[in-house]
This record gives C-alpha cells, structure tokens and sequence, in this order.
C-alpha cells in the first residue's frame, strides 16, 4: 500500500489537534465535531433500519510465508438480527482461508442490534477535531480526525471524511485502536463507501496488519451486487456454508 499513514497517541493528538477544534467557533458558520459525531449517527441508524444484501471477494496475502487465499462471500443483513455471512467459495491457503472466516465471524457479533453502539462513530465512542473541509469523490466533506474513548478492535483511531449532506462517511483511514487477533494484530486500513439506494455502504477497503505468528499480510475486500430488499422478508440466499453469528 503506498499511502503514507500517520497516525498520533494518547495526549499528543489532542494537543496536536486542538488548533483545529477552533475552526468552528472561529468560523461560526460551521458544527462542532460532537455535533457531525451525532449526525453521522443519526445516518448510521437510518442503515440498520434496512435490510440488504450483497457480494464480498476477500483476498488475504502473507508476505512472509508467500501464501493467498481468496473468499468469495454473500452477506445478509435484517434489522435487530445483524448480519449473517455465507462462504460461496474458497481458494488457496486453508489457514488464510480460517483467518478470513473469523474475521466475518467477529462482523457478524459486532453486528447484533445490542452491540452496534459499542461500534458505531459518534460522540459516545470517539473525541473528534474538525480539520477542515475538502472535495473528495465529488463531494463537499468534513474531516475530521478520530480518536477512541476506549480500546476495541471495532474503533478506529484515524481521519474520516463525512459528506456534509448527508453525513454518511465516504472514507474512513486508520488503524484499530486494540488488537484484533494474535494473527494479525492491529492493521492499519483505508474504507471507502459509496451512497447506495439511499444507503451508505462500503464498496472497497484495503488493510495491512503486522502479527507476532505471521507477519506481515495484506487484506483487499471488494464488495458489490448490493440488493436494499423489504425488511419483512429474509434477504435473498444461496446454498453454502452459513457462517452462523454465533460462531467464536
């Protein structure tokens, strides 16, 4: 990945960022970050409030062994019930393959209608500085840099655009601000999203990760064939193994 990430800690980013925090009221023409944290909220629930479904191709390659392995995945998400994963196909290495599966295991938990807040960017989860605003992907965004009230593998500690619209995030880069496995620590990533019938979903995400048992690994997720579908009714399957929510 060629990007150039540059990521701070603890005390350090928030005396960095505080010139940015006073863009706002400087300005007065603009919200607070706690304010876009809210509203970027506001758009994720709108999401969890509809049912789709769509495609993932995974790819996960280790550099030190030399070893890939490619998953293709359907994902179905109801409402209250969060997201269950189907494996359609796997190539190549089987305990890159298991790393993979695992990965969408810890997705669907974190899915669950009782666990999405823990996740979720608003002002609950992060302290955010509003760095200014920019064009990206054709449209107006904040910027705002983000950093995690606590430890978890599911909050990002980084930059993320918000469309200042809608306030759905179009780009989110970072790395996870606790480990996620002793397989491949705590990567770093860059997400993309795209506004899909009415929905803000991610459409390609791009992660390094460095572990003690691997080294280094390269994930690349494709995601595509969305389908938004009535949320009375289950969201359009096919035949393979199910990863069930529930699986550790």
């Amino acid at each position: 990945m060629n990007r150039s990430w540059s990521f701070l800690n603890g005390a350090s980013v928030l005396l960095s960022v505080a010139p940015w925090c006073l863009l706002p009221a400087t300005v007065g023409t603009e919200p607070s970050s706690d304010e876009i944290l809210a509203k970027v909220a506001d758009s994720s629930i709108k999401r969890y409030a509809v049912a789709y479904s769509g495609l993932r191709k995974y790819r996960l390659r280790n550099l030190r062994f030399e070893k890939e392995a490619t998953l293709s995945v359907q994902v179905a998400y109801r409402p209250g019930d969060g997201k269950t994963f189907t494996v359609l196909e796997r190539l190549g290495s089987p305990k890159l393959s298991a790393i993979v599966e695992k990965l969408l295991a810890y997705e669907a938990d974190a899915s669950r209608g009782s666990k999405l807040a823990d996740h979720e960017i608003s002002p609950d989860n992060y302290e955010a500085c509003l760095r200014g605003t920019e064009i990206t992907g054709g449209r107006n965004c904040y910027v705002i840099d983000l950093l995690p009230k606590h430890k978890s593998k599911y909050l990002i500690k980084g930059t993320a655009w918000v469309d200042r619209n809608s306030y759905g995030v179009l780009r989110l880069e970072g790395s996870t601000s606790a480990s996620v496995s002793m397989w491949i620590g705590a990567p770093r990533l860059q997400q993309e999203f795209s506004e899909i019938g009415g929905l803000w979903l991610p459409v390609h995400t791009g992660a390094v990760s460095s572990g003690l048992l691997l080294g280094t690994s390269e994930l690349e997720i494709r995601y595509g064939d969305y389908l938004i579908t009535n949320p009375d009714r289950p969201a359009p399957s096919r035949a393979a193994d199910s990863i069930s929510q529930s699986r550790p």
